[in-house]
């Protein structure tokens, strides 16, 4: 790879634990931890190699690092981060694949091809499509932009600037020499003219049938014999059909978490606690967001008509400071409510403004100082709506002179709507928000009506860390019962009146178990476990779970008694195929069959030979094929079909083409290859390469 140093040479709750059950999963995690031998082997392996953890690790951190700075202000949940690691994982065993095939195939990026790349003659898309490396006249590439960019990265104290070129520079060549790998791999495909006429020929016919189907249901299964050893002999050739990973299947029960009638006691008690310091309290939003459990709610001045609490038009004409509560707001929560003020105040405004936000090189006395020039220069007769397109940061209002058009109360943020519904018709008002600071004038003022401002804390009914503990309790004693008696999980299920859930197939990787968010330490447990074991009690956010593994599949062939319905349906399906050819003999005619098996005769149906899909019938290959292998005018023997028997009658089949240039289809599915390869090409050399994933033994 080229480096830095030869390019510049060239230019320059912890809960209560309970009795027997809890010291049988004590012991059970102690002998655990002895027999594991506390190391969980390598993270997975490549070609005979090991998979780095080190640098799998240095890499994850770096995916969510770049995922953290393209969204600001997002909450990276486990989800997401799983997501990530999975990303970062196919990408580095790729990169250790690839990486190994170029050393293999000699493709590598030379010192003075990749210079050249960078600034000569056919400078490389990457490079001449970022904007700092261009002419800001022209738009044109400018390679003096490039070593000049080169010459001054050491000038930067923190390094900043050569850690994202050196990760700039490994991404281009990367890029660079996996082109070089697609190009060798397309250069040796080839298509034959009899290839390309042969797809023309399966995309250009078409032909018209009538058929009868037979579904294999309408036939009577007392019609036909079964053996066991058909079915021994169709699993036996078939096993390729049948391949499994390693999983688990489970079953659990959840015990719920819900709040107890003390915790609905207790949660109405802490709210009238609160009621006399509320009712004098005049700082109410500071004792709001230490109180409420609802911390995102806006208070602002209603209407009586629009209040969204039947409860507060108990205030509305109360006296000023008056509190009601607690009451029971909605099914989870209490509520305690004050009249903080009642006013006459306009329904709806009409305003304008400038906004202006300090930065770090003008600092807020900065933008406060000039607000004040710009309000003296509007007094004095400027224009505000020139002054607005002219100075203010809110682009969609600045275009249209700083209008924000007309707006009801509550709509804005707190400062800016106290302004409005407070100011003249055309005075002018500065204040500051979140946003900046605003010039503000109101153009136009509706009618003024008796609004009442409302405040509020609510309290949701939670359960108590007792509660949580009496359900631990519950799951607790569910498991060591399993444990330390003769009862089976199904009969404890059953005794309990509990609900039991399950989930079938869980590999190793799996993230979750069905209908449990956050499970992946279930998933460990499970692929773990013994046959018959129960597990610990598993706290997911408000419910606690206690698992059963039922059952363990093998990697490889699926044994046939777990199949045995799915095969004995298919190998009924065939010997009622023969039953029926057996029927159907002589001179066959469509109208005969169909009245013979209570069916009718579709007629005109179309079918592509390059389709496998059947219009009104589905996916038939078999189908398809049989149609276009009998000659116009003739009717089929019975076809064997998916979920029926068809006979066929084809009264129109266009001819394929012999003769013609066929290069536009040839040059179409080189196209197609080509496209194809490349993935196509790292699938084979992936599955050559023999990768171990271990990283459940991890994370």
């Amino acid at each position: 790879m080229a480096t830095l140093g030869n390019i510049r040479k060239r230019s320059g709750l912890l809960l209560a634990v309970i009795g027997i059950a809890m010291l049988a999963f004590i012991l059970t995690d102690f002998m655990s931890s002895l027999s594991s031998g506390g190391s969980n082997g390598p993270l997975g392996e490549v070609l005979s190699e090991e998979v780095s953890i080190q640098l799998y690790e240095q890499k994850v951190e770096q995916g969510i690092n770049n995922w953290k700075s393209q969204n600001t202000g997002g909450i990276l949940d486990q989800t997401t981060t799983n997501q990530i690691r999975n990303q970062i994982w196919d990408q580095y065993i790729k990169e250790l694949i690839m990486d190994a095939e170029y050393d293999k195939l000699g493709i590598n990026v030379s010192d003075d091809e990749f210079f050249e790349l960078l600034q000569g003659v056919n400078v490389h898309p990457q490079i001449a499509n970022i904007s700092s490396f261009q002419n800001p006249a022209t738009g044109e590439f400018d390679r003096t932009k490039v070593l000049a960019y080169l010459k001054q990265i050491d000038e930067d104290p923190s390094g900043d600037s050569k850690r994202r070129w050196v990760v700039f520079q490994e991404y281009l060549v990367s890029l660079i020499t996996n082109s070089k790998y697609n190009s060798l791999v397309q250069k040796g495909l080839y298509v034959t003219n009899n290839y390309a006429k042969d797809s023309y020929n399966e995309s250009a016919q078409n032909a018209i049938f009538d058929y009868v189907a037979i579904s294999y249901s309408s036939i009577s299964d007392s019609l036909v014999t079964l053996k066991e050893k058909e079915i021994s002999s169709y699993y036996n050739n078939n096993k390729e059909n049948y391949e499994q990973k390693a999983s688990r299947d489970i079953d659990y029960v959840v015990f719920n978490v819900t709040s107890s009638s003390d915790d609905n006691i207790l949660t109405k008690k802490s709210l009238q606690d609160l009621v006399i310091d509320f009712k004098n309290q005049q700082d109410y939003i500071s004792m709001v967001r230490r109180n409420s459990d609802n911390r995102d709610v806006k208070f602002s001045f209603s209407n009586k008509d629009d209040l969204k609490d039947q409860a507060f038009e108990k205030l509305f004409n109360a006296e000023i400071g008056t509190v009601i509560g607690p009451y029971l707001f909605s099914k989870e929560t209490y509520r305690i409510a004050k009249l903080i003020s009642r006013e006459k105040r306009p329904d709806s405004v009409q305003a304008r403004h400038i906004l202006i936000a300090p930065t770090e090189q003008v600092n807020l006395d900065s933008v406060q100082n000039l607000m004040q020039v710009l309000k003296e220069q509007i007094n004095n007769g400027k224009d505000f709506a020139d002054l607005a397109q002219e100075y203010s940061q809110d682009q969609q209002s600045a275009i249209k002179g700083g209008d924000l058009g007309w707006f009801e109360e509550g709509v804005m943020v707190d400062e800016f709507n106290e302004v409005c519904f407070t100011s003249k018709k055309g005075e002018l008002n500065i204040v500051n928000s979140q946003y900046g600071t605003h010039l503000i004038q109101v153009t136009n003022i509706s009618r003024r009506s008796k609004k009442a401002k409302i405040v509020y804390i609510d309290r949701n009914i939670e359960p108590s860390t007792e509660t949580f503990n009496n359900y631990y309790s519950s799951a607790a004693q569910f498991a060591g019962t399993i444990l330390n008696t003769d009862l089976s999980f199904d009969s404890l299920v059953s005794l309990d009146n509990l609900t039991k859930r399950g989930d079938n197939n869980i590999q190793a990787d799996r993230q979750n178990i069905n209908g449990l968010p956050n499970s992946r330490d279930i998933v460990k447990w499970a692929s773990k476990a013994s046959l018959g074991d129960v597990s610990e009690v598993f706290q997911l956010e408000n419910s606690y779970v206690v698992a059963y593994l039922k059952n363990i599949n093998e990697e490889g062939t699926i044994p046939l008694e777990d199949i045995r319905e799915e095969i004995t349906a298919l190998v009924m399906n065939q010997n009622k195929f023969k039953f029926v050819s057996n029927n159907i003999i002589g001179d066959i005619k469509l109208d005969n069959i169909a009245s013979d098996y209570g069916t009718l005769v579709v007629k005109d149906q179309k079918v592509n030979f390059s389709s496998n899909n059947v219009k009104g019938i589905g996916v038939e290959p078999n189908l398809v094929g049989a149609i276009f292998s009998i000659n116009e005018g003739a009717v089929s023997s019975p076809i064997q079909g998916n979920n029926s028997i068809f006979i066929v009658s084809v009264t129109n089949k266009d001819l394929p083409t012999e003769d013609g240039d066929f290069i536009q289809q040839k040059n179409k599915i080189t196209l197609d290859m080509q496209r194809y390869s490349n993935n196509a090409a790292y699938n084979v050399l992936k599955k050559a390469a023999n990768v171990k994933d271990n990283r459940s033994n991890f994370y």
